[in-house]
């Protein structure tokens, strides 16, 4: 019993106290199981991995402690990258999507709402992969550099040029008085040169010069030098007249007066106009 007794004595809690000191011990088993208890104490706490975690994530993503953190970077995350989506410039899925406001400056060159010069500038931009807002800019850039370098013809202004002919046969009348005397002098114009194409049995393409001409001022000036050269003076060569370029002056003023005869009208008969013309050869005979 003796070896027994002294075999468990360790284990009884001594009297002065000692056995408390040994429990903490190294090595003893007390002192063991203190240590795993004590792991996540003071002094050696680690918070546990998050198994969220991942290496491709950014740095402001990764490291939250708690899965409304970690949804409120996320939020934060995504709606920045929305934003920046948002702001990025948008392509347009057709042409037509693209539009163009064109300044005070270069206006006057996009009369034409339908020019198809446009059009094919906009299936040109939407082949390059040109942002919605970057035809505009483009477009208007390109036209102002343009007009201020000169490389642009002055845009063609029917009003302007007739207005340029009212100086020239009816001095001090309104614009209003004198239209009607334009309209006059721009179809006696438009007769003369058809009839003057016919007699010189000229190419149509020398004819359809021949008619441009009566679009301006300078060119009605140099109809009218070209017809009195050859010995004969139409109606726009003398102010506030017209001449007798039908088979009676009176005949004459009615015809060209009447809306058949102008290839402008809608009233525009070609055979009346081939009727009136023959008046022309008659009065002109090649």
């Amino acid at each position: 019993m003796k070896g027994i007794s002294w075999k468990l004595a360790p284990l009884r809690a001594p009297e002065d106290g000692a056995g408390a000191a040994d429990a903490g011990a190294p090595g003893s088993t007390a002192s063991g199981a203190a240590g795993l208890a004590g792991g996540g104490g003071a002094g050696g706490q680690q918070s546990a991995p998050d198994p969220f975690d991942r290496d491709f994530l950014p740095p402001d993503i990764r490291g939250a402690q708690s899965a409304e953190e970690r949804f409120g970077k996320l939020a934060d995350a995504w709606k920045g990258q929305r934003d920046r989506e948002a702001s990025r410039p948008q392509m347009p899925k057709t042409a037509a999507e693209y539009t163009f406001e064109p300044s005070e400056k270069i206006a006057p060159y996009f009369k034409n709402a339908d020019d198809p010069l446009m059009g094919l500038a906009r299936e040109a931009a939407l082949k390059a992969g040109l942002p919605k807002d970057g035809f505009g800019a483009f477009v208007g850039s390109l036209y102002e550099a343009a007009a201020e370098a000169g490389l642009l013809m002055q845009p063609y202004d029917a009003t302007a040029e007739g207005q340029k002919i009212a100086e020239r046969i009816a001095p001090g009348k309104s614009w209003a008085e004198a239209r009607p005397l334009v309209a006059q002098v721009v179809t006696d114009a438009k007769g003369f040169v058809d009839v003057m194409g016919e007699q010189m049995k000229l190419s149509d393409g020398a004819k359809g010069v021949l008619q441009a001409l009566t679009d301006e001022a300078a060119g009605i000036e140099i109809i009218s030098a070209l017809s009195m050269a050859l010995g004969k003076e139409p109606a726009f060569a003398r102010a506030g007249t017209v001449a007798g370029m039908g088979w009676t002056k009176t005949s004459l003023d009615e015809a060209v007066k009447d809306p058949r005869y102008n290839p402008m009208a809608r009233e525009y008969d070609k055979d009346f106009r081939a009727q009136v013309d023959a008046g022309f050869r008659q009065l002109y005979p090649s």
